[in-house]
């Protein structure tokens, strides 16, 4: 039993470490420089995918002992459109994901996890910086580059529950631009992981598009956010201080299309019981969590490299296809070819793509996506 643990980070991946700690009676303080939880979230919605695991998504949730005591909805219909705006109508009897709530307001995941891990004995200290990190602490700061972004607007709505999304290089760099309208709330963003200076404009693009393709949506009322992750850096599971990384501090994303909350909650409940257990973090992590990796930047590789005009054949033959979430997960699964091909290809998205900040960010009252994101990076001594 390890004696006080210190997590860095009120993230869902601190917040599922701390709270698997404190369940096994472990001392368990959390540091949130930020007033709140959920601070670099305004009620944006994001999907929990249901197709990178034969296991579903509550009895996963189940798995790392997280409660699903925060408002989640399975969503079984997918519209997409290509660049041209052609619809295919993707619909699987087991859920494409479940939709969550992201920030400091009740019912959101993020606030539902700091409340299980207080339940759980956890003193969770927002507003404070963390001192000086020791070995067999938990970092769990988020993202350390800033290579994807999504900026977007979070607004009411009437219309029913719906899920909508467009790949186009004009209106998504490399991405995917979605609506998604759950109980009347919704969410428009664009998710650009190429051409981020762009993401004014990208996001102007995609609200026209979505007003096209939804004619009764109404944005007067609509409320801009922005967001940002590290998707194409090295993964990183301790350091020589013997400190425990997860999540994005891990550098643990999706590098396909930005799926990445399994990552942090499931690397979370890792290093704590591998502080509890007595294994190797670090070893039992890049068995765990680097083949997927991998086999996503193969495929995000191998997806930036097809013609434009492929792209839009495979959504037409792919999304209405009826064993679409076994034709995911086997396109998910890792191997041999794509770990090969990731060896080649990481050094070249490492060194093309990541990025700090916009260059154009100017002034105290900027609104670029850094600077309305709100600041996250909590540096160690």
């Amino acid at each position: 039993m390890p004696g006080e643990v210190t997590v860095i980070g009120a993230g869902p991946a601190g917040l599922v470490a701390a709270a698997t700690l404190a369940r096994h009676g472990a001392r368990v303080r959390v540091y949130e420089k930020a007033a709140t939880v959920g601070h670099r979230f305004t009620g944006d919605f994001q999907g929990l995918e249901n197709w990178s695991s034969p296991v579903g998504v509550i009895e996963r949730l189940a798995r790392i002992d997280v409660e699903p005591g925060f408002e989640q909805h399975p969503f079984h219909e997918v519209n997409f459109y290509d660049r041209r705006l052609r619809k295919s109508v993707a619909r699987t009897d087991d859920p494409l994901f479940h939709l969550v709530r992201r920030g400091p307001d009740s019912g959101s995941l993020d606030r539902a996890l700091l409340d299980q891990a207080q339940e759980a004995g956890a003193e969770v200290l927002l507003g404070q910086a963390a001192p000086r990190a020791r070995r067999g602490d938990i970092v769990a700061i988020g993202p350390r580059f800033a290579d994807g972004i999504v900026s977007g607007y979070v607004f009411e709505t009437e219309l029913a529950d719906q899920a909508h999304c467009i790949i186009s290089e004009e209106l998504a760099p490399a991405g995917y631009a979605y609506l998604l309208i759950c109980a009347g709330q919704a969410t428009l963003a664009t998710c650009l992981f190429r051409g981020q200076q762009a993401w004014s404009d990208a996001r102007r693009r995609t609200a026209d598009a979505f007003r096209t393709l939804v004619p009764e949506l109404d944005l007067a009322d609509a409320r801009p956010f922005s967001g940002y992750g590290s998707v194409f850096g090295s993964a990183r599971f301790t350091d020589e201080a013997g400190r425990l990384y997860v999540g994005e501090a891990a550098g643990l994303q999706d590098p396909e299309w930005g799926f990445g909350m399994w990552y942090a909650m499931e690397s979370g409940a890792l290093a704590a019981q591998s502080l509890l257990n007595g294994f190797d973090y670090r070893a039992t992590a890049q068995r765990r969590f680097e083949p997927m990796r991998k086999a996503g930047f193969a495929n995000r590789f191998v997806y930036e490299r097809l013609p434009r005009r492929v792209v839009p054949l495979l959504l037409r033959r792919v999304a209405p296809s009826p064993g679409l979430l076994h034709r995911l997960r086997r396109h998910w699964a890792p191997s041999l070819l794509k770990s090969a091909l990731s060896r080649l290809v990481l050094p070249v998205f490492t060194r093309t793509r990541l990025r700090h900040r916009d260059r154009s960010c100017h002034s105290q009252t900027c609104d670029c996506v850094w600077c309305s994101h709100g600041e996250t990076m909590q540096f160690l001594d």
